[in-house]
């Protein structure tokens, strides 16, 4: 295979660098796929009637949907595409979601957070691959010049339940040990109780040391599995430990994620886990640096954290992408429900879409460590099971709206113009 994407920093920018060796800064769409997945075709439109109504009407669909991306001036497949653009050399990003089978340690919403510790998560991640790299497309995917990198998963709750991820500088919801408490509310042979328990007698050479360390009595260490809140008069100790116990929890999920890709395509990037918000404890960047190549930011807000990126990229050395973020005309565009990060993004109509969107792109443009914006999503959703409101370039009848898409247009040529000019 010809030369595969790279990222580096040149004359103070980062970008990524193309085959043919020339800075690519990545404007993506997420979601390019035909959405008709079992029960939750809530499309308005017959795609299959409207493309021919025959075998041929999905690859129709799809050479459509690509041309008219790039006609709205998106140069990458963000995550979620349909896996019949593998191999096709587009510009593309992938997403594994490596711990979808795991057990979870919380799953108030979304995807929760993985007992890392359990052997079904490890089970999961090569299952996941499994299912990406060697069947159905898996060969074309390898194959692929066009393919950036991969993420490993997707809103992962690195804040654990007591937190919540943050959509502010530097975040209203960090909690650096809630993730830590979730794993300490499962019971005495849970496995990450038991990794616990493994990491206090390594770092403690006896209960009786552990004891005046914490300014606590316990009698064994055995004692502490049966216990999800301990008493300590040193709570600093304690809290100490656990920070310890959440960089094992995040060495844990890199190393055996990044072991992974490179088994199966090891030459690619590794586009992290694409977090959300700025809740994210420090700790695990800290961790994270040492193998992901990208950090992957969600993001639901009208203005960048900024400054939070700012001190994680000063602290970690690797550039910003940002893999998700919308704005939504909800009423205007008949939505009277609209839910998750669109209630954070809710504007009066598709003029003042178009006018965010080019505030959004323009400030991550002017940031040297952003490396590129993923805009969510190809279509509106309308699933009453899930995500609901004007998040799409296209509506649910399968339409583009137009005054939206001709300023996205303008804007991401004025962007793309500026990012890809640098010198490598």
């Amino acid at each position: 295979m010809s030369q595969l994407y790279k990222v580096g920093q040149f004359n103070g920018n980062w970008a990524f660098i193309s085959p043919e060796n020339t800075p690519f800064y990545s404007v993506g769409v997420n979601g390019v796929h035909n959405q008709i997945v079992d029960q939750a075709h809530w499309l308005k439109t017959d795609l299959v009637h409207k493309y021919g109504g025959n075998r041929e009407w999905f690859p129709k669909w799809a050479a459509e949907k690509l041309s008219q991306i790039e006609q709205f001036g998106f140069n990458t497949l963000g995550a979620w595409h349909e896996p019949f653009y593998w191999g096709n050399g587009t510009p593309k990003t992938v997403e594994i979601r490596m711990s979808r089978f795991a057990p979870k340690v919380n799953t108030d919403w979304g995807t929760g957070f993985p007992d890392v510790f359990d052997p079904k998560f490890h089970a999961s991640v090569e299952r996941a691959c499994l299912d990406c790299f060697m069947s159905g497309r898996g060969e074309a995917l390898l194959n692929d010049p066009g393919v950036i990198g991969y993420y490993t998963d997707n809103e992962i709750h690195w804040w654990g339940h007591g937190g919540k991820w943050g959509n502010n500088d530097p975040g209203n919801g960090a909690n650096d040990t809630s993730l830590v408490d979730d794993y300490l509310e499962q019971p005495a042979r849970g496995y990450g109780k038991l990794a616990w328990i493994e990491m206090l007698r390594k770092h403690h050479s006896s209960i009786e040391s552990l004891n005046e360390t914490w300014g606590s009595e316990y009698m064994g260490f055995e004692d502490l599995a049966h216990i999800a809140v301990y008493r300590a008069d040193h709570p600093e100790a304690l809290e100490a430990d656990k920070m310890a116990f959440l960089r094992l929890i995040a060495e844990v999920y890199y190393q055996t994620t990044s072991a992974a890709l490179k088994r199966y395509d090891p030459n690619r990037l590794n586009l992290g886990d694409r977090m959300v918000g700025t809740s994210t404890p420090e700790i695990v960047f800290d961790v994270m640096k040492d193998y992901a190549d990208v950090i992957t930011l969600n993001f639901y807000s009208f203005d960048l954290p900024e400054r939070w990126m700012s001190h994680i990229h000063d602290r970690t050395g690797l550039p910003f992408m940002i893999t998700e973020f919308s704005f939504c005309a909800g009423r205007e565009a008949g939505f009277l429900i609209n839910t998750n990060g669109a209630r954070n993004v809710l504007v009066r109509n598709q003029s003042r879409r178009g006018e965010t969107y080019r505030n959004f792109v323009e400030e991550a443009a002017r940031l040297p460590f952003v490396v590129g914006t993923h805009w969510f999503a190809m279509y509106d959703y309308g699933n009453p099971q899930g995500l609901i409101g004007n998040y799409g370039l296209l509506d649910l009848a399968d339409e583009p709206y137009e005054e939206f898409a001709e300023l996205v247009r303008q804007a991401n040529e004025d962007v793309l113009r500026i990012r890809n000019s640098i010198e490598l």
